[in-house]
């Protein structure tokens, strides 16, 4: 019923009656069509009425209330990208319904607001405006779909990672700097090919793959790798390194890696590799590179434990006062910087080496000379621990650990085999010699295997010893000073100190007890393990002795530890130094590269958010090529989750801005005509986030209109 206000009168033309319209009153209830009858009634009569109210209309419920926001700001930065566009081209449509590009790019999305199993994903998918977004009905986001992107995702990731570079620098501009480090995850179940049992970088045993990631000093992901899981890091980074080396778009960024590039035979690898690198030497390696380190300054420095931040603080303050007195350059507080400009590291481990290269010699007899080699190198204070002589030698740690077992064998069967009586004994049974702490059985055993019938003797493979180049390395070279971890690092020697003190006296006190059972050979074992978890086997002297009581008939067996001064000081020498070395092109000055380098943080702030954000691990795949295009796909959720931070700006972490946007919805209304959508009202954190991007027309309900296709 639509009602009208209608007036009567009479025309002047012939004085009929007539009636005009005066309003239409549009559609009214039967309660406001009887109050109106009755309004006008008392009009009529001069009279007043109170007017009944019609009652509220219960607004109609929504068919659907839809996650929005948070889902078109992350959007808006993969078409900023023009993701979308690279995606159509190395995923062509063919004939499917569906373009791979929005099942990549949902995907995407996903893994940064509600990561989970691709079934999840399937369940989230339609409840939120993404189909919408996308133009993609729900149900043809279904498992078969997914697992065939995902195939083709992992065809197209080198492609991919070639195109990537120089997307980023078309809009940002060439890189500033670039980072290389490796992580790993894990599985539910027995993994695919690659996943091998061994400890993750938190120390738990399990089946695992690593991921090597370059990434730019924005976070951006570059270049990525699924490896083995018992690979190394330098293995795998020295492969990426060789990837990338000579291509347009690294320019002149300094790459930065940590110290597991920071052996010799790696400095020489990344000189190889072509680009302007930046890393860290391990300590052991100091010495063969420098002596201007001003390390003496603070070898007879007693650090006092506090039990206050303000007493730490003075002795903080105090040591810095040192390294400033000593010719460290003050950055701040806990940065002091020596410029060491160009340097050689002379190719003494080559010229070491050629000595035990002799083809002619039993490679037994070479293997020998070695391990007791890399004794002498350490009994000589030419390097601090068995693991550096063997660094020092070139020898791979592999290699180092069976060679420097050899000289544990007893002197005279060591001496038998430099002799060449043991031409046809395999390192192997030599080996299984080792492991007997009885010397007598030792040699009782060799003496079996010279006794053995030649003919039964099995043939050994012809050994090679890895040699290193005679060229000296040439470097850029920087030393930095931090007083806060030379507190720490002396506070922690001196706890180790400690408790092996604490051992010894609890050792001691077992042996008192008439239980104990222990001989001369096995107290020494015990203690020896015990010196090993500390590497401190070459810092003491054992003393095991036996010591009568004076009460009683028996004896029993007392443990002496002596520190020895020479090798202990040799370890606190570089106690809050760090050597840093650079392609000696490097252009960033001293105090640059140490800042340079201490930013390396930046991808481990990407490890970081592909493990809490994205829930990279654990994964559940059982096949090689899911796997990489699993980790493509929190790769590019990483590219969206670090591009939201970078716009922010500071004013809001990407992580509570997601779960601001988070709140505001997309209702779906059903009507006759087809679906109508109503946006939820939006909060004023909402309105500054969106300012900050500068995406308010997301929120704007025309706008909203116009983007979107109605399921």
């Amino acid at each position: 019923m639509y009602p009208q206000l209608v007036e009567s009168y009479r025309r002047e033309s012939d004085g009929m009656p007539a009636h005009r319209v005066i309003m239409s009153l549009g559609h009214l209830s039967p309660v406001e069509l009887d109050n109106l009858k009755t309004a006008l009634a008392a009009s009529r009569k001069g009279k007043k009425v109170v007017v009944a109210r019609a009652p509220a209309r219960k607004p109609s419920k929504p068919a659907a209330n839809l996650r929005y926001l948070d889902v078109a700001v992350l959007q808006q930065f993969w078409r900023q990208w023009r993701l979308d566009e690279l995606f159509d081209e190395l995923l062509p449509m063919g004939d499917a319904l569906v373009p791979a590009s929005a099942i990549v790019q949902a995907l995407a999305i996903q893994r940064c607001i509600a990561p989970g199993s691709k079934s999840l994903a399937e369940r989230w998918f339609p409840r939120t405006a993404l189909p919408e977004l996308v133009g993609v009905a729900p149900e043809r986001f279904n498992n078969t779909r997914l697992h065939r992107v995902l195939d083709g995702l992992d065809q197209c990731g080198s492609e991919l990672m070639a195109k990537l570079p120089r997307r980023y620098a078309e809009r940002d501009g060439a890189f500033a700097a670039l980072f290389l480090d490796v992580t790993d995850t894990w599985f539910v179940g027995h993994g695919p090919e690659l996943a091998e049992r061994a400890k993750t970088k938190e120390g738990h045993v399990r089946r695992k793959v690593g991921i090597v990631l370059l990434c730019n000093e924005r976070g951006y992901p570059l270049r990525w790798e699924v490896i083995r899981g018992r690979e190394s890091d330098k293995k795998s980074m020295g492969r990426m390194l060789s990837a990338i080396g000579g291509l347009s778009w690294t320019g002149n960024a300094p790459l930065v890696c940590d110290r597991s590039m920071g052996n010799t035979a790696q400095v020489r690898q990344l000189l190889q590799a072509r680009v302007r690198f930046v890393t860290a030497l391990v300590r052991t390696e100091f010495g063969a590179y420098t002596e201007a380190i001003p390390h003496e300054a603070f070898s007879d420095f007693v650090v006092m434990p506090s039990g206050t931040s303000k007493q730490m603080k003075e002795q903080v303050a105090h040591v810095g006062k040192v390294a400033e007195a000593a010719g460290l350059q003050k950055v701040d507080d806990k940065l002091f910087v020596l410029d060491l400009g160009i340097i050689e590291r002379p190719p003494e481990s080559g010229a070491i080496l050629s000595a035990f290269e002799n083809p002619d010699v039993d490679p037994l007899v070479n293997a020998v000379r070695l391990g007791r080699q890399m004794r002498e190198d350490v009994a000589e204070g030419r390097v601090q621990s068995l693991a550096a002589a063997g660094r020092r030698l070139g020898l791979a740690k592999s290699v180092t650990s069976k060679y420097r077992r050899l000289a544990n064998l007893a002197e005279d069967i060591q001496r038998a085999v430099l002799d060449g009586e043991a031409k046809d004994v395999r390192i192997s049974e030599l080996l299984a010699l080792e492991k007997q702490t009885d010397l007598d059985a030792q040699r009782q055993a060799f003496e079996e295997l010279l006794q053995r019938p030649r003919s039964a003797r099995p043939e050994r493979a012809p050994q090679q010893l890895p040699s290193t180049p005679a060229d000296p390395v040439r470097v850029r070279a920087a030393a930095y000073f931090n007083p806060e971890r030379f507190l720490e690092q002396r506070l922690a020697a001196q706890r180790r100190l400690t408790e092996i003190d604490d051992f010894v006296v609890a050792l001691n006190r077992r042996l008192a007890r008439a239980s104990a059972k222990l001989n001369d050979i096995k107290i020494r074992a015990e203690v020896e393990r015990k010196l090993r978890q500390h590497d401190l086997i070459e810092a003491y002297d054992v003393q095991v002795g036996w010591n009568a009581d004076d009460d009683a008939q028996s004896g029993r067996f007392v443990v002496a530890l002596k520190l020895r001064p020479e090798p202990w000081a040799r370890r606190r020498r570089y106690d809050g130094f760090s050597l840093l070395v650079a392609h000696p092109e490097v252009e960033q000055s001293a105090v640059e590269l140490c800042h340079l380098y201490r930013s390396k943080d930046v991808v481990e702030k990407d490890f970081e958010t592909i493990k809490s954000v994205v829930k990279l691990r654990p994964v559940h795949h059982r096949l090689d090529a899911k796997v990489r295009a699993h980790v493509t796909i929190c790769m590019l959720s990483l590219l969206l989750e670090r591009t939201l931070g970078d716009r922010l700006g500071g004013a809001f972490t990407a992580g509570l801005a997601l779960e601001e946007l988070g709140t505001c919805h997309l209702n779906r209304y059903a009507a006759e005509q087809g679906s109508a959508y109503a946006l939820t009202e939006r909060t004023d954190q909402q309105e500054a986030i969106l300012r900050k991007l500068r995406m308010r027309a997301l929120a704007d309900d025309d706008e909203i209109l116009d983007r979107i296709t109605p399921r």
